[in-house]
């Protein structure tokens, strides 16, 4: 192996780790202390729930700003004041008892975790893999639902035994632990073309800059709207399931493998890109979604044929975490962290919206049908997104 490998190897582990605890262990662990928090505090679970929305919303907007700062500082530092704050925010969750308190703490910790999750890591990974990136971020985000696979029932033991309060520290000595040497000692290929250069003043700025144009420009914008409509289904499940007849328990076990072959997907989806490309991949897997919506369109009797298509629908999630990213890098180039802040804000509010908008759908109908049509015509037009954004661009050049 030569020593150019051995770096790459090592990058590629870091990358995984940060992902690991900063969506494994934060966005996929934070539901688990739900209903503890709320019978502590004497409130509901949907109140509590909200932690979780002010995470994922104050990640999006506060993409921008990250994208920008990378671009003057070093990203190590970058990801280094994340960690802090998000192990800090997770450390005095243990201790605030109002309510309101949680809600700035999930403020911060949202913050924080942006620093050292998709986005940064993504560009380590461009910077370091090049063309060749897809298949690494694919293993990366596989790693999000291993961690919190392993972390979900620890946790879940700690609370039981010794309180949330516990698990909360445990969960930020951890994200500390294992965060900070990686992301301090992580770091962009400096010989790659686009790779970050200094400035006569010492500051941080990149090489040339690319100009999108405004139709492409509108399909990348348009791309995370369509994605978030077909993979907000993905909360239901269990939900559809019990509509259909059949018991929580077959329900919870629908959960568990679609979280299995989530990670399975991603993996495969960052193979299969950069051997075909990011666009046919997400075609591809677009397919296979629309494949598992009819499927449980139709065989809504047969509980085998319900587990396969939940086993094929998260294939969504991997063109969300794996072909977006892919796709914006190809067509942004050098303005990547800026394009894909816009994309990933865009993405999370809309997957939000979609979320909600199914559950008021579904009791409305009193069925999932309507959804998971609209999940369909979502997908479909995704795909006309990611090709258009690619020709968009071609044409451009040309």
């Amino acid at each position: 192996m030569t020593e150019l490998s051995k770096i790459q190897m090592s990058i590629l582990i870091k990358c995984c780790i940060l992902v690991g605890c900063s969506i494994g262990l934060i966005s996929n662990c934070i539901g688990i202390f739900y209903t503890p928090i709320a019978e502590s505090l004497g409130t509901g679970r949907g109140q509590v729930a909200v932690i979780s929305t002010i995470i994922s919303l104050s990640s999006a907007f506060a993409g921008q700003g990250v994208a920008r700062l990378i671009k003057k500082k070093p990203i190590n530092i970058v990801m280094c004041i994340g960690v802090i704050m998000t192990s800090a925010g997770v450390l005095l969750l243990s201790y605030v008892r109002k309510l309101p308190y949680f809600y700035i703490l999930a403020a911060v910790i949202g913050i924080g975790d942006i620093c050292f999750k998709n986005l940064t890591v993504s560009i380590v990974l461009r910077s370091w893999f090049g063309g060749r990136s897809a298949s690494k971020l694919g293993i990366a985000m596989a790693f999000t639902g291993i961690a919190a696979a392993v972390m979900n029932p620890i946790l879940g033991k700690i609370i039981s035994s010794a309180g949330y309060q516990t698990a909360f520290r445990l969960l930020a000595v951890m994200i500390a632990a294992l965060s900070l040497p990686a992301a301090y000692t992580t770091h962009l290929n400096e010989n790659e073309e686009d790779a970050p250069v200094k400035g006569k003043d010492g500051q941080t700025v990149r090489k040339g800059r690319t100009q999108i144009p405004v139709f492409v420009m509108a399909m990348l914008c348009m791309m995370p709207l369509c994605i978030a409509g077909a993979t907000g289904m993905n909360t239901h499940f269990s939900s559809y399931a019990v509509t259909l007849g059949y018991s929580l328990s077959f329900g919870a076990t629908v959960v568990s493998f679609q979280s299995i072959f989530n990670s399975i997907w991603k993996i495969v989806y960052g193979i299969l890109a950069d051997r075909v490309g990011a666009v046919k991949s997400c075609l591809i897997y677009l397919g296979i979604t629309i494949a598992a919506c009819l499927m449980l369109m139709t065989l809504t009797k047969i509980p085998a044929g319900i587990i396969a298509a939940v086993c094929l629908y998260p294939a969504a999630f991997s063109v969300s975490t794996v072909g977006m990213p892919t796709i914006v890098q190809n067509v942004a180039k050098e303005r990547y962290g800026e394009v894909f802040a816009t994309v990933n804000m865009l993405q999370t509010i809309g997957y939000a919206t979609f979320t909600s908008l199914y559950g008021v759908i579904s009791d409305r109908a009193g069925a999932y049908l309507p959804c998971l049509m609209i999940v369909i015509v979502c997908a479909v037009l995704c795909g006309f997104t990611c090709i258009f954004s690619e020709k968009g661009r071609t044409a451009e050049k040309n």
